[in-house]
C-alpha cells in the first residue's frame, strides 16, 4: 500500500500528499492535486516537529503547567465530569470541536462520549452552514459545480473569494481558462491576486444580494431568461420575477456602487456564455444578509438555463454522521457556537472539552471566550497538537496526534473524492488520537456502551458500507488511495416539487421567507469603517504558526485614502473600537488594494493587543443562526506617540 496523506486542514482542495523523506509533495496522480500543493502543506513536517508541539499530558499548576501521566490526567478529567454531572447536570458540560482536523473519525468519533453523557454540543454555524441551507432551500441538496465542471466553463464568476489564497487548484484552473480566452469576472471589494484574473467589480461590502438582484433584473428584462428551462425545471418563477422587478439598475447602482454598465455587461455574459460557474466565497455569506445573497446568486444560473452553475460547498454527502457521532446514545442538545464566548463569559457551563479548534483566537468576540476560560468555576480540557492560545488557558492539556500520525477518511467540500489517509510517522511523545482519548475516558467513567469501544477502522468500514455514493470496501480504498463519490445528476433536484424552487416550499415550512429577503448592510453612526477578514496563503486561520511566527504581530490594513485623511503612516499604532464595545491595538499598514471605508486583516490575526476576532460581531443571521463575521463596524484612532503600555502579550 502506497503511503499517502489527505490534507485534513479546513480547505476545499483536500490535497493528496506524498511523503518523500523529510518532505511532502503534491500527488501527481490525484485528479485535483496534480502534483502541487500550497505553502502550508509543504511545511507540515517542520510544523509538527516544532518546539510548539504538545508531547505529554499536562495539568495547570498556578500559572504554569506540570507534566503528568495519561492515567493521572484522564482520572482528573473523569472525576471532574462526574462532579459536574452530579452537582450541575450534564447540560453544563460543553464539547467544542471544529475543523482543525476534518477527518471523518477525528472530527466525529469523540462526540460519541459526549452524547453518552448527555453533554451539550455546538451547532457549526461559524462558517458555511447558512449558505449551505440557503442552497438547499431552492435546490434540495446543496452540491453544485465540481472541478471538472469549472474546467469546462465558458464563463467564470468568482464572487467574494480570493482563490489565490483559499483554493490554489481552483486558481490554476481559472488561470488556464483565462489563457484560453474564457471571460472571467471577479466580484470583491479588495484588489487581490485573484482579481487580476479578469474584470474586477468592487461592490460596497454587504450589498451582494442587491447586486445579484440587479444582474437578474437585466437577464429578465433585457436579455431574456431561458423560458424553456424555466418551464421544465423550475417552479415559482413569476413570484421571483416580481421580487426582482423592484431592483432596477438605478436602485442597484445607488446601493452597491456598481455601475449600470458593469451590471448589464455581466448579465449579458451570463446570458451568452454557457455553461457558467459562479464560485461563491464562504466569507461573502458571513454577513447580515449573506445567506440571502447566496440564494439570489445561486438562482442566476437557473434564469439562463444552467443546472447547478454555482459552487459554495459540495459537502452534501450521505455519510451516516448520526452513526459516526453516536447520536442514538443520548440527548441532541446544542448551542450556537457563535454564542459560546458570550455564554462562557456570563458563567454558563462548568466544564468544556475542546478538540480540533482554537476558539480563544478564532471565534467572534474571542475576548469574551478568553474571559470565560479564566473563570475559577470553569474546568477546561484541550486536546491539541501544539500549544495554542486556547491550550495555554486550559486546566488540562492533552497531546494529540497530527494528520501525519494517524489514519482517517477525508472528503473535500469542493472536489468529489474521498481519500484514505495513512500514518506516515510514529506519534511524537505520548500523542494519542481523538478517538483513543474518549475511549479511555469512557472506561474511567465506567460507561458500558459498546459504541464507545468500537474500533475506528470498523467505523470506517461501516460508513463506507452504508453510503450509496461509494461501492468500495475499506481494504480496497486503502489500496487504491481514493475514490470518486457518486453524486446525483446535476438536473436532479431534491426539493418538494422535484424542481428548482424560485419560491421555496421548504423555506416556508421551517419559518423562513419562501423568496429571498434582499437586504444590505447599513453602517451604524459613529463607526465609519467596515472591518473585513479573509485568508492568506501562508497559514490556515490560527494553524501552521512556527515558534518564530509567535514573536510577530499582524498589521491592520488601511486604504490609502483613509490613511491620508487621518494622518496614518505605515507603523503607526491604531486603537480600533468595535460598535459592540471591544477594542484592539494594532500596527497600521497602508494598503493600496482597499477602497475607502474598509480596513482589513488576515483571518484570526494577532495584534499588539488583542486579536481581530475580538472585534468581530457575534450577531447572527436569520437563516440557521449563521455568523456575520464580515458585518463589523469600527472606529479607528491614531495613537501618537505610541504608548509603551501596549507592548504586552495579546492575551490579557
Amino acid at each position: 500500500m502506497k503511503q499517502r496523506i489527505f490534507c485534513q486542514r479546513d480547505c476545499p482542495d483536500a490535497c493528496s500528499l506524498i511523503p518523500t523523506g523529510l518532505m511532502i509533495r503534491g500527488d501527481p496522480n490525484h485528479s485535483v492535486t496534480r502534483g502541487f500543493t500550497c505553502p502550508k502543506a509543504l511545511k507540515f513536517p517542520q510544523y509538527y516537529k516544532s518546539e510548539r508541539r504538545v508531547l505529554y499530558p499536562h495539568i495547570r499548576s498556578g500559572n504554569e503547567f506540570k507534566r503528568v501521566s495519561w492515567n493521572e490526567a484522564l482520572s482528573i478529567i473523569a472525576s471532574k465530569i462526574k462532579e459536574v454531572i452530579k452537582e450541575h447536570g450534564s447540560e453544563e458540560i460543553l464539547v467544542f470541536n471544529y475543523s482543525g482536523n476534518t477527518g471523518l473519525i477525528s472530527y466525529n468519533y469523540p462526540l460519541r462520549l459526549f452524547y453518552a453523557i448527555n453533554a451539550t454540543r455546538i451547532e457549526y454555524t461559524v462558517c458555511d452552514e447558512a449558505g449551505k441551507l440557503a442552497l438547499e432551500l431552492h435546490y434540495g441538496m446543496g452540491y453544485g459545480a465540481f472541478p471538472d465542471d469549472l474546467e469546462r466553463a465558458k464563463l467564470v464568476v468568482i464572487w467574494g473569494a480570493n482563490i489565490a489564497s483559499s483554493s490554489i487548484h481552483a486558481y490554476k484552473i481559472v488561470s488556464d481558462l483565462k489563457a484560453r480566452g474564457v471571460p472571467i469576472w471577479v466580484i470583491d471589494p479588495r484588489r487581490t491576486r485573484t482579481s487580476l484574473l479578469g474584470r474586477h467589480v468592487r461592490p460596497k461590502p454587504g450589498t451582494d444580494a442587491v447586486l445579484a438582484a440587479g444582474i437578474s433584473w437585466y437577464i429578465i428584462n433585457e436579455f431574456g431568461p431561458d423560458e424553456e428551462f424555466i418551464s421544465e425545471y423550475t417552479v415559482g418563477y413569476d413570484r421571483y420575477r416580481d421580487l426582482i422587478s423592484k431592483y432596477d439598475p438605478e436602485t442597484v447602482q445607488k446601493i452597491t456602487k456598481v455601475t449600470k454598465e458593469d451590471l448589464r455587461e455581466l448579465a449579458q455574459d451570463y446570458s451568452s456564455f454557457k455553461p457558467s460557474v459562479t464560485y461563491i466565497g464562504i466569507g461573502m455569506q458571513k454577513t447580515e444578509y449573506g445567506a440571502e445573497a447566496v440564494r439570489v446568486i445561486s438562482l442566476i444560473p437557473a434564469l439562463v438555463g444552467v443546472h447547478r452553475g454555482f459552487f459554495l460547498s459540495n459537502s452534501s454527502r450521505d455519510f451516516d454522521t448520526a452513526y459516526l457521532q453516536g447520536r442514538n446514545l443520548g440527548h441532541d442538545r446544542r448551542v450556537n457556537m457563535v454564542e459560546v464566548p458570550r455564554l462562557l463569559a456570563k458563567g454558563r457551563f462548568k466544564l468544556i472539552y475542546i478538540y480540533g479548534s482554537n476558539p480563544a483566537l478564532s471565534l467572534p468576540r474571542a475576548d469574551l471566550f478568553r474571559k470565560g476560560m479564566m473563570r475559577e468555576d470553569l474546568f477546561s480540557v484541550v486536546h491539541e497538537i501544539v500549544w495554542t492560545e486556547t491550550a495555554e488557558l486550559a486546566d488540562v492539556v492533552l497531546p494529540a496526534t497530527s494528520m501525519l500520525e494517524q489514519e482517517d477518511l477525508v472528503a473535500s467540500w469542493w472536489h468529489p473524492y474521498l481519500g484514505y489517509s495513512s500514518p506516515v510517522m510514529e506519534p511524537l511523545g505520548e500523542s494519542r488520537p481523538n478517538w483513543w482519548v474518549t475511549q479511555k475516558l469512557a472506561e474511567k467513567l465506567d460507561l458500558k456502551v459498546p459504541e464507545l469501544k468500537e474500533d475506528p477502522r470498523n467505523v470506517m468500514s461501516e460508513v463506507l458500507r452504508r453510503s450509496k455514493m461509494i461501492s468500495i470496501s475499506l481494504d480496497e480504498l486503502r489500496g487504491k488511495g481514493y475514490v470518486r463519490l457518486s453524486y446525483p445528476p446535476k438536473d436532479d433536484y431534491q426539493t418538494p416539487s422535484g424542481k428548482i424552487e424560485f419560491l421555496s416550499r421548504k423555506a416556508g415550512e421551517i419559518g423562513y421567507s419562501p423568496l429571498p429577503r434582499i437586504g444590505w448592510d447599513e453602517w451604524p453612526e459613529g463607526y465609519p469603517y467596515k472591518l473585513l477578514t479573509s485568508s492568506v496563503p501562508e497559514i490556515t486561520s490560527t494553524q501552521d504558526l512556527m515558534p518564530m511566527d509567535l514573536l510577530k504581530r499582524d498589521n491592520i490594513h488601511v486604504s490609502r485614502e483613509d490613511a491620508e485623511s487621518l494622518g496614518i503612516r505605515d507603523g503607526c499604532l491604531l486603537l480600533i473600537r468595535s460598535s459592540e464595545g471591544s477594542e484592539a491595538i494594532a500596527v497600521a499598514e497602508v494598503d493600496e488594494s482597499l477602497p475607502p471605508g474598509i480596513i482589513w486583516a488576515r483571518r484570526s490575526a494577532r495584534f499588539i493587543k488583542g486579536s481581530v476576532n475580538d472585534l468581530l460581531t457575534d450577531k447572527t443571521q436569520e437563516i440557521v443562526g449563521g455568523s456575520t463575521f464580515n458585518s463589523n463596524y469600527v472606529s479607528i484612532e491614531l495613537i501618537d506617540p505610541p504608548d509603551e503600555q501596549w507592548a504586552v502579550p495579546f492575551i490579557t
